[in-house]
């Protein structure tokens, strides 16, 4: 075992993974090493490019200046190693100041990734920050990989970053030639290729390895991330005991993508399939899928905490293409797949806020339903309203968009608020003093920056 970390770590070569697309997920500046730095996490799903993240960082770590001998990178993940243990992590550091004794005194880079297949690791990892001069960057793929290190060894110790599939601009700017450059105030011509492009990242979605790939290839990678996602993270890992009513909730999650999910529909459709199950289990199994960052659960806004909400909470894939390829037929409709898409933009740029910081919304005077709210419930406070459209062109259409943010702005006492149109002109929308600006998709996913 020790040869074979050694050799893994005296092999490795950034050129042997270029090239590197820059990710959007700012890290900030690296800290100069020392003993009990904060450690930065990036978590996130299987294959949603974290390791790139961290090549990224090492790229501009080299770059600045900073001596390859200096830098040590181990990716638990290989299956030669398991069972993976404190001891195994003991030996990657042994083995890698053996080969660079000077990184101990001078100070080191330790980018470990998923650092989640060690067993302990949270106990492990603390030693190492409390005794090694050191600035140390890990990646895991689970959103609670720290829970139970937070409450105890971690807390205060770590900062946590979430990493997405790419957004709609990581997409364009792999998928488009010269994107980025000339693109700040696109021509008409160049407005179309952005439309054109949206609805393909729609269809495929952004995980890196699909971009490229004729689409039934892609949907058949995109199904096999979920068949490991389920087998790793959530039934071996939670030691579950019906392994296919696992399979079948997180295509149902999926399936369900941008509605309301019922437990209760599941556990009687699963039945009547011959998979005996309960509420309480399809409910644990769900919160296991998203830990895993497979799904997302969006609830609605409540002003008062008292009030609590009896509705279901809204499900949101982690991509909407890979809710795409695992949906049954005609069952994924490319509005669900845009309102996937904004949810997961605007979880992107609302990173560091509390959980339930984007919500979706029921005016109290209607009932009329608002896509999204971002705000901040316990301080019973809304901060921005984002409505989602794929069409509306139909008048109708139109004014029962319109109308529930009317309503919302109103009780919420905003002035602003935003519909997102995937097919429709940028406009304003003026009544008593409030404003609703309608932006085409592309351009809102793009951000204010273009």
């Amino acid at each position: 075992m020790r040869q074979l970390i050694a050799e893994t770590i005296a092999s490795f070569a950034l050129d042997d993974y270029r090239p590197i697309v820059a990710r959007e997920l700012d890290l900030g500046q690296p800290f100069v090493p020392r003993i009990g730095n904060l450690v930065k996490v990036v978590t996130g799903m299987r294959r949603s490019g974290k390791s790139y993240r961290l090549l990224q960082e090492i790229d501009r770590l080299m770059t600045v200046g900073v001596p390859a001998d200096r830098i040590c990178y181990f990716n638990f993940e290989d299956d030669r190693l398991a069972p993976v243990t404190p001891e195994t992590g003991d030996e990657v550091l042994d083995a890698f100041f053996t080969l660079s004794p000077r990184a101990m005194a001078e100070g080191c880079y330790l980018f470990f990734d998923e650092v989640q297949e060690m067993s302990s690791w949270g106990a492990w990892l603390r030693r190492v920050v409390d005794t090694t001069k050191a600035t140390i960057y890990v990646s895991g793929s689970s959103s609670k990989m720290l829970s139970r290190e937070i409450s105890t060894e971690f807390r205060g110790r770590a900062l946590d970053f979430e990493l997405l599939p790419y957004s709609f601009g990581e997409y364009a700017s792999v998928a488009l030639a010269d994107f980025g450059t000339k693109w700040v105030y696109p021509t008409r011509e160049e407005r179309i290729v952005l439309a054109s492009a949206l609805r393909d990242y729609l269809e495929r979605g952004g995980f890196p390895a699909t971009v490229g790939l004729p689409q039934p290839h892609a949907t058949m990678l995109l199904q096999s991330y979920v068949e490991r996602v389920v087998s790793r993270d959530v039934v071996e890992r939670h030691d579950l005991a019906r392994p296919r009513v696992a399979t079948a909730l997180a295509r149902r999650a999926l399936g369900t993508n941008a509605k309301p999910l019922s437990l209760r529909r599941v556990e009687a459709d699963l039945r009547s399939l011959g998979l005996p199950t309960s509420r309480q289990t399809l409910a644990d199994i769900l919160e296991y899928l998203e830990e895993a960052y497979l799904v997302f659960r969006v609830g609605g806004f409540s002003y008062a905490l008292a009030e609590g909400t009896t509705s279901m909470p809204k499900v949101y894939a982690v991509d909407p293409g890979i809710a795409l390829a695992n949906a049954k037929a005609n069952s994924n409709e490319l509005g669900q797949r845009l309102e996937d898409a904004v949810y997961l933009e605007l979880r992107r740029r609302h990173q560091g806020m509390r959980r339930d910081a984007i919500c979706s919304y029921v005016t109290k005077g209607h009932g009329w339903e608002v896509d999204f709210v971002v705000g901040d419930a316990l301080e019973q406070q809304p901060y921005e309203f984002v409505q989602v459209s794929a069409d509306v062109s139909d008048e109708r259409t139109r004014s029962r968009e319109l109308r529930a943010l009317w309503e919302a702005m109103e009780e919420a006492g905003l002035r602003e608020s935003t519909l997102v149109v995937l097919d429709g002109l940028e406009e304003k929308h003026e009544r008593n003093g409030m404003l609703v600006r309608q932006v085409p998709a592309w351009r809102w996913l793009l951000g204010a920056s273009r």
